[in-house]
């Protein structure tokens, strides 16, 4: 293991609160994507002493953390109701909209009351669930869902389906929505429903996970996130360019498009989000929102 003076100084290169307490005890894993999103809530966690970051897309996070590969992890937000185990959420940060996400797009050469099925990006469980919902509350479609690997058609340069919904980095990078004649904004259709913000991702754990630890990894993100946030600047052109966004625009989007505190309205959002999931019968049960206590 690196020494101490070697460990300060890369923490203070990276942005690190000296002042929120390193983990010695053991090695803390947590799950993370790599979407430009998510880099106010992890930018920084990679220099701190025993954490580990394991990255992947959104779907993927719940089976990690159902298989106990991770202790935390920033899953999407339906898979919270869709998991076989018990999980709890740490409110310590959420990839959220309060209204036009940007990133989480219904894209149609067709009116959206003439669709009836969509290709939908594989890396997200919730926007598909969200999307369902919308349709079904502003056009009364039942929708059929095609799942689609939207990476192996932007590498090849395949044609893009008729109707899709685009999750990501892939909007901004893509380009694919200049294809479209209609486009539609999931947060934003939420907000207009509902006057709530939409919660895509919150820190979720086992409720098993022992307090001693949820009351660390969340002093560690809760310090790390109020950090980011005010550094922002550095946080985004740190990575706005490796995930193929102009920084300007990177920055537009984390500030203004993006939200992450958990508050009241967003556990709101969520048992709304989750009651409606239920009665569209896009999930089995309704558990109740638990937060993991300190």
């Amino acid at each position: 293991m690196p020494d101490n003076h070697k460990n300060d100084a890369y923490r203070q290169k990276k942005g690190y609160d000296a002042n929120v307490e390193v983990i010695k005890e053991e090695c803390i894993r947590l799950g993370v994507v790599n979407f430009l999103n998510a880099t106010p809530l992890i930018e920084g966690l990679e220099g701190v002493d025993d954490v580990e970051l394991v990255p992947r897309v959104p779907s993927d996070l719940i089976g990690c953390l159902e298989r106990r590969e991770v202790d935390i992890a920033l899953a999407s937000s339906i898979d919270y109701q869709k998991s076989d185990v018990d999980l709890g959420i740490l409110p310590v940060g959420v990839l959220s909209s309060d209204g036009n996400s940007l990133t989480v797009q219904l894209c149609s050469r067709i009116p959206f009351q003439n669709v009836t099925s969509v290709y939908c990006d594989s890396d997200s469980h919730t926007s598909v669930a969200l999307l369902q919902l919308v349709i079904d509350h502003k056009y009364g479609n039942a929708i059929e869902i095609v799942p689609t690997d939207l990476r192996s058609l932007q590498k090849c340069n395949h044609d893009w389906p008729e109707t899709v919904l685009i999750i990501g980095d892939k909007v901004v990078t893509s380009h694919c929505q200049k294809e479209y004649t209609y486009t539609l904004d999931l947060g934003e259709a939420w907000k207009e429903q509902t006057g709530l913000p939409f919660v895509f991702a919150m820190w979720q754990g086992l409720t098993s996970c022992s307090k001693s630890k949820i009351e660390t990894v969340s002093m560690l993100l809760h310090g790390q996130r109020l950090l980011n946030k005010q550094r922002i600047e550095q946080v985004v052109s740190a990575n706005a360019t490796s995930c193929g966004w102009e920084p300007a625009v990177a920055l537009q989007y984390v500030t203004s498009n993006m939200c992450y505190d958990f508050t009241e309205s967003h556990q709101q959002s969520l048992e709304l989000f989750y009651s409606l999931a239920k009665a569209a019968q896009i999930t089995e049960n309704n558990r109740p929102v638990q937060i993991l206590s300190l």
